[in-house]
């Protein structure tokens, strides 16, 4: 055989009898065509000349091996000890944040190989094993692992039927392609329930240890107790989902104070491949990325569970005025974004089948928007209007403006769980539908003829809702720029400029509101606390105004450009139709406004932040009992408003004057240090 050169070449010709080698045909060919020519037949395109090569280039090849990719097969039956099941049970939690935190599942919960080879440990499959060793057993891989594998691909089938609901966004979000990998679909949830119970009564029949036997069951225990919270109704059963919270808790943390240590050779190290995607069907090319450390997946995990208490806290909440606390402040307070499958959970679980909360009717968001905005019910609103009306039978508009109210708050509401891009872009289509209520709401007024003034303070009071509502909003967008680092330097002093004439316009609103309102209402308390927290805020703003007003450099024209680009939320052609807004996006006021303010040498900034900071002080001691859990985080959004203006008197000057020696560099803005209010460079 050694003499025969090309013998093993003629075992690689396809086709066997039925073939003919015409190679030297093509060559001879080739010879006659010139360089980068190509011949094709019809039908047959480059394309598709290229595909039947493999490039060898690992960016453009997700099926090309380098060398150091190359691993030993995988078994999945290879004899494990228990501490190396251990392992495997910590990095398939690790393996499911990942896929929350917006990975593939190809590149997270598919690169735990066991999920593959679940008929292949199934014990009922499998003959009876011989001479088995003591100390690994067969049945920790196919009773332990295989039921770790079957609660981890449950909750994530329970997952993705939350997230695939789209009020979280597929690709933008999370990532939905399954790679033709079931999930247990079929499977009932109580089923795999029940297999984990069998699995942690196999270890404690067992002879392990009793330290070893614990720390698989309080694992397995841990998954069942994920798996029990996926399927929930937090509508109806929060008493036991508080207690399901506070077990997982408590499981995490015993799990945490046992982590197992495995020898570089291993066996279940093998368990996890990051390029099993190269195997699987993906539509598109997928980057393998590596498994954070598992001190990092247990944070992970128990902010997971944590935030669970948190829908808790929500839905035992019916109050407009919490559910909007509770979605602002977690952006105001810099807060991690909470995983999509929550924020789609939340979404849910406020509006679902025509039904608010579970339990109320779509007229209980009309009742709650008024009460909760202006302090007065929507029984007494009906009864305002009933005896206004100059002659029975009048058509109403009661329909038309109910259905429009139900139709903003809705997607208002949720809005505060969408990702931080998606929710500036939603609000900015807000501010077009509050105006528009509010242009209902004024033009239908004054078809009513109230016959005392009490009544006539009513119906006044009404438009104010939805103008209350359009500056809130307007306030977030322009805020919420800041904090996604939209702008750009000589943006900047108009936003802030922009800004503090939306809270003039606020704060004359909420005080034409206060005296018709009745004083022990949460409405009304609201409405106070507003009051001063917009005064100074509108106090930094102007501050920060002249503060930045260096930073434009930019010709005229460019600068308008920019405005009308910046704030085309507010130049839609709709608003044409509509009562004029206020304020007014008008850009040609601003120079001569900003030439007036800076030579007002009475002004001074470090005296305008120092009283900002003293009212922002003073407020973050009041009880705030209206907003509820939310309460405290109302408080430390005012601290840390606070702590923001102590930073910026170190820098700010005393005068107007003092502006030409003030050195702007001192300020950088970080979102991680404060949202909006520039911080004082070290």
């Amino acid at each position: 055989m050694a003499g025969y050169s090309g013998f093993d070449d003629w075992f690689e010709m396809p086709g066997g009898d039925d073939f003919v080698d015409v190679s030297d045909v093509l060559v001879a060919g080739a010879r006659d065509m010139e360089p980068e020519e190509v011949l094709l037949m019809d039908g047959f395109t480059l394309m598709d000349a290229m595909s039947a090569f493999e490039i060898g280039e690992p960016r453009l090849d997700s099926g090309m091996i380098l060398e150091e990719q190359r691993r030993l097969p995988f078994d999945p039956l290879t004899p494990l000890l228990p501490e190396e099941v251990c392992w495997i049970l910590d990095r398939s939690f690790a393996c499911e944040m990942e896929w929350h935190t917006g990975k593939t599942l190809s590149q997270s919960v598919f690169t735990l190989l066991f999920v593959h080879h679940l008929p292949d440990i199934n014990p009922e499959y499998l003959p009876p094993e011989e001479d088995e060793d003591p100390a690994r057993p067969r049945w920790l891989i196919t009773v332990v692992i295989r039921a770790a594998m079957l609660g981890l691909l449950k909750c994530c089938d329970l997952a993705w039927r939350e997230l695939s609901k789209n009020r979280v966004h597929d690709v933008e979000d999370w990532q939905g392609e399954k790679c033709d990998v079931p999930l247990l679909e079929g499977v009932n949830a109580e089923v795999v329930s029940r297999i984990l119970d069998m699995a942690c009564d196999w270890l404690r029949q067992s002879q392990f240890p009793e330290t070893q036997v614990a720390a698989l069951c309080d694992r397995l225990l841990l998954r069942k107790a994920i798996l029990q919270l996926y399927r929930y109704d937090f509508l109806s059963h929060t008493a036991q989902a508080r207690v399901e919270i506070a077990a997982s808790l408590g499981l995490l943390h015993r799990v945490r104070a046992l982590q197992p240590e495995i020898s570089p050779g291993s066996p279940a190290l093998l368990a996890i491949d990051p390029y099993i995607a190269r195997r699987l069907p993906n539509f598109m090319p997928i980057r393998v990325t590596e498994l954070p450390t598992q001190d990092k997946i247990w944070d992970m995990l128990q902010g997971f569970l944590e935030y669970w208490q948190e829908v808790i806290n929500l839905v035992t909440s019916p109050s407009l005025l919490e559910w909007e606390a509770a979605g602002s402040l977690q952006f105001a307070l810099r807060k991690s974004v909470p995983p999509p499958f929550h924020r789609s959970l939340v979404q849910s679980l406020f509006f679902d089948r025509n039904m608010v909360l579970g339990s109320h009717q779509l007229v209980w968001l009309v009742e709650h928007f008024y009460e909760e905005t202006i302090g007065i019910s929507y029984h007494s609103i009906l009864e305002a209007i009933e005896r206004s009306t100059p002659q029975p039978g009048m058509a109403s508009m009661r329909d038309v403006i109910e259905r429009n109210i139900v139709k903003i708050i809705i997607p208002h509401v949720r809005s505060n769980w969408f990702n931080p891009p998606r929710r500036r872009r939603h609000l900015m289509k807000d501010v077009l539908q509050w105006h528009q209520l509010y242009d209902v709401l004024l033009k239908d007024i004054e078809h009513y003829q109230p016959p005392d003034e009490p009544t006539a303070k009513i119906l006044r009071a009404l438009p104010q809702a939805a103008q209350l509502r359009r500056l809130s909003t307007s306030r977030e967008i322009i805020l919420s720029g800041f904090q996604q680092e939209l702008y750009a330097s000589e943006e900047k002093p108009i936003a802030y400029w922009y800004l503090t004439r939306i809270l003039d316009v606020h704060i004359g609103c909420i005080e034409d509101l206060l005296p018709i309102m009745p004083n022990d209402t949460p409405a009304f308390r609201e409405l106070l606390f507003q009051a001063e927290h917009l005064s100074a805020l509108q106090m930094i703003s102007t501050t920060l105004v002249a503060l930045t007003a260096a930073l434009i450099t930019s010709p005229w024209h460019r600068i308008s450009l920019n405005f009308l680009r910046r704030y085309k939320w507010m130049f839609k052609e709709e608003f044409d139709a509509l009562v004029p807004v206020e304020p007014e996006p008008d850009l040609l006021t601003f120079p001569d406004s900003l030439k007036g303010f800076l030579l007002d040498e009475l002004y001074s900034p470090t005296a305008s932040l120092q009283l900002a900071r003293g009212i922002l002080s003073h407020l973050a001691e009041s009880p705030y009992d209206w907003l509820g859990h939310w309460a405290p985080d109302c408080k430390g959004y005012l601290r840390d408003l606070a702590d923001a203006c102590n930073r910026l008197e170190r820098v700010a000057p005393t005068s107007l004057r003092e502006l030409a020696t003030f050195d702007l560099t001192a300020m950088k803005w970080i979102p991680n240090a404060h949202p909006w209010v520039p911080t004082v460079a070290s």
